[in-house]
């Protein structure tokens, strides 16, 4: 049967108190409240002791000391609360102690940007809103979500529903609320994409040969792109390089090759080194990437639970041993016409001349500025907008399912650590299978030859024309 009645009382809150003088001048104060557990108890206290300034006993004269003293045992009873985040935090506050959170935990700074993006969103129009049911509700997670959905796409949208998700995760923790309300916000729908959508390409085994011949050897002309102000202006005209003259000037061949060869995104390339590369045994470890730090600039960044930079061992293709062993020279002989710093730069976690792509001056690359002379390669070949260095990565997971490798060994080279991410994510769908075709063609066909055969000759013996039945 339901329970009717009186709610219950929340956990620490007292009831009221009774008072009992049980001398003059000396109370004894009680009071129900439920404790951490649940269970009603009964909480007593009696008039604490006070003394004047020459030292003589100042009495409780209406149990008010007994009262507050037993109001306070009974708050004590109360569950634990972050003291920074309570029900009646504001939006803004709880902001701040989830990303003071975040760092806390080492998140990545490429995390922490993007969250800063949508927070300034979220406080800009709510910020002042107190956290608490009453005014932060579901209904206001979904307008949110609505309005980033409406100006920067599905994409942005659910990553801003991460970050606000998270922070009032983070809130339930602290016992600030009981429910995420961002649990049962609905996600828009038929959302007007932003941009380019659908991922990086898929590509065939042709087209990889097809790339990695043109970085090296490709007489096609490289113009650089054109900013709208040149192209509405119009520039003189000028004679471009080549793409492999240019690839070669921008130190973009051997990259794009390695990246082919590991599957690696361009910051984790960037950040190989050469103590690293086992020539014996034809293998490469993973530990540092290349990003821009916001008041550093660029920085090689080692951590043991990236989870965008897994430290993992490689195992290499021929072609990429034959290019790292070139490279190996070419850099040695550059080392004596320029040599680099010798010193360990806490910049790079490691000395200059160890880098296996570095500057021309010995430095770290922007990831970002490969990407931009990656397009200017793209366009040149004629290559769809959507090849992007990604697509190398997908060609690894295709190449290996076509060879029919599983998923977990596709993770293990792609360095992920749930395998049915690497096959919905990366493994190509809706393609034409001719093999799967056979297969079932040999199963239908397997030991029908001669049954077809008598079918034959029947029909060769029977009438050239029919009748129904009965007719």
């Amino acid at each position: 049967m339901a329970r009717t009645g009186r709610p219950r009382r929340p956990i620490g809150v007292p009831g009221s108190v009774s008072l009992t003088e049980l001398s003059p001048g000396h109370w004894e104060a009680g009071t129900w409240v439920r404790d951490r557990s649940g269970k009603p108890r009964r909480v007593r206290r009696v008039s604490p002791e006070r003394f004047d300034s020459i030292g003589r006993r100042v009495p409780d004269r209406d149990g008010s000391r007994a009262e507050a003293a037993v109001r306070a045992a009974a708050a004590a009873l109360k569950p634990e609360t972050d003291a920074e985040v309570t029900s009646h935090s504001s939006v803004k506050q709880l902001w701040e102690s989830y990303r003071a959170h975040l760092v806390k935990k080492d998140r990545a700074d490429g995390t922490l940007r993007s969250y800063d993006r949508w927070a300034a969103m979220l406080v800009k129009a709510y910020g002042y809103r107190r956290i608490g049911p009453d005014e932060f509700k579901t209904a206001t997670a979904e307008a949110f979500l609505e309005t980033v959905a409406e100006g920067h796409g599905r994409a942005s949208m659910l990553n801003a529903r991460s970050m606000l998700s998270g922070m009032l995760r983070f809130a339930v923790r602290k016992g600030a609320i009981d429910v995420n309300p961002v649990r049962e916000a609905e996600i828009p729908e038929n959302v007007a994409p932003k941009g380019r959508t659908g991922g990086a390409a898929q590509i065939e085994i042709e087209d990889l040969r097809f790339i990695l011949a043109s970085v090296y050897w490709s007489t096609v002309p490289c113009p650089r792109k054109l900013t709208k102000a040149e192209q509405k202006r119009g520039i003189r005209s000028y004679t471009p390089p080549l793409v492999a003259e240019y690839c070669e000037d921008a130190d973009l061949a051997d990259l794009i090759a390695i990246m082919a060869a590991t599957g690696q995104r361009p910051s984790q390339v960037l950040g190989l080194a050469w103590p690293f590369y086992n020539r014996k045994n034809r293998t490469i470890r993973t530990v540092g990437k290349v990003i821009r730090v916001k008041g550093k600039g660029l920085v090689r960044v080692v951590k043991d639970n990236d989870p965008k930079n897994p430290q993992g061992t490689i195992a290499l293709p021929g072609f990429a041993v034959d290019i790292l062993d070139r490279r190996y020279d070419r850099l040695q002989a550059r080392q004596r016409e320029n040599p680099p710093p010798m010193e360990f730069d806490p910049t790079l976690a490691c000395r200059p001349a160890e880098l296996i792509f570095p500057s021309f001056d010995w430095t770290l690359r922007d990831p970002v500025n490969v990407n931009h002379q990656w397009q200017r390669v793209r366009e040149a070949l004629g290559l769809p907008e959507n090849l992007s260095p990604y697509t190398f990565r997908k060609f690894i997971a295709l190449l290996l399912d076509d060879a029919g490798l599983s998923a977990r060994v596709t993770a293990d080279v792609l360095q992920h650590a749930d395998p049915a991410m690497t096959q919905r994510k990366y493994m190509a769908r809706g393609r034409v299978h001719h093999n799967a075709a056979e297969l079932l063609h040999q199963a239908v066909m397997n030991g029908t030859d001669e049954s077809l055969d008598q079918d034959r000759d029947e029909k060769e013996r029977a009438p050239t024309s029919w009748t129904l039945p009965g007719r």
